[in-house]
């Protein structure tokens, strides 16, 4: 199946936006499905900007879900809040709608309305996560850390969580927090070492915006843990060959 822009010399089976013939599979849209799918192919094409919006609408005002979660995000990501949040707001069950909602609420948005709350803010952020949204992960570890938000356990602990949870679904940044409150706080160097080696390995951390630093410092700890292991083997050989009890004979 495809949807995008074609051309129809007869001009029919077609619809057409600022000169440009739209077709799904070689005809005329005519469900918000369809008219979802022409949206969706230009916003990821990048192709005829504007006629995402154009057709995502349509769909939209039919209700389709996915049309208006994806207006949100467009909403969003370009500063239109007040249109935005709306949308957000519909958006129920989608992970990215519930964090930037959780983020307009953290750093607050006289544009659309909204006064800054943390508890709302964490309240967004915990559903986020609830569907799987790392960064909220990742926030939500943060906020546990500096005490913002109620715990129950140790900041670490929760904190921990949250990005061991986020570090299982691949997420670099992720990875290297979990290995640095497992060195840090746990002094836990073996569990430390997986994590770093995991956002060593990660492909994704070379496009992440901390990728060289997250390299660079995962590296330098690997090496300091692996310094200390060997130290530790002969340490434990000392100790082995040259019991304590003999140390007397010849020290």
């Amino acid at each position: 199946m495809s949807a995008g822009a074609g051309h129809d010399a007869k001009g029919s089976d077609m619809v057409q936006w600022h000169g440009t013939n739209f077709t799904v599979d070689g005809h005329e849209p005519t469900s918000a499905e369809e008219y979802y799918r022409i949206g969706l192919h230009c916003w990821n094409s990048g192709q005829h900007p504007g006629a995402e919006v154009y057709f995502l609408e349509t769909a939209a005002s039919t209700g389709h879900s996915a049309a208006i979660e994806l207006l949100g995000h467009i909403d969003y990501t370009q500063g239109r809040y007040a249109s935005a949040v709306p949308r957000l707001r519909h958006s129920s069950g989608s992970p990215r709608a519930a964090f930037y909602l959780a983020s307009l609420y953290h750093h607050g948005c006289p544009q659309a309305g909204i006064v800054e709350s943390l508890d709302e803010a964490a309240r967004w952020y915990r559903a986020s996560a609830e569907l799987g949204e790392p960064e909220a992960m990742l926030v939500l570890g943060d906020l546990y850390l500096e005490r913002l938000i109620p715990i129950t356990r140790t900041p670490a602990e929760h904190a921990l969580e949250q990005f061991l949870a986020a570090a299982a679904r691949n997420h670099p940044y992720a990875q290297y927090r979990a290995a640095e409150i497992y060195r840090t706080l746990y002094q836990d160097n073996e569990r430390a070492a997986v994590m770093y080696q995991s956002c060593v390995d990660n492909p994704m951390t070379e496009r992440h915006s901390l990728g060289s630093m997250m390299t660079l410092q995962s590296q330098a700890h690997l090496r300091e843990i692996s310094a200390f292991r060997a130290a530790r083997r002969l340490q434990q050989r000392r100790d082995t060959v040259n019991p304590a009890q003999r140390r007397g004979d010849f020290y």
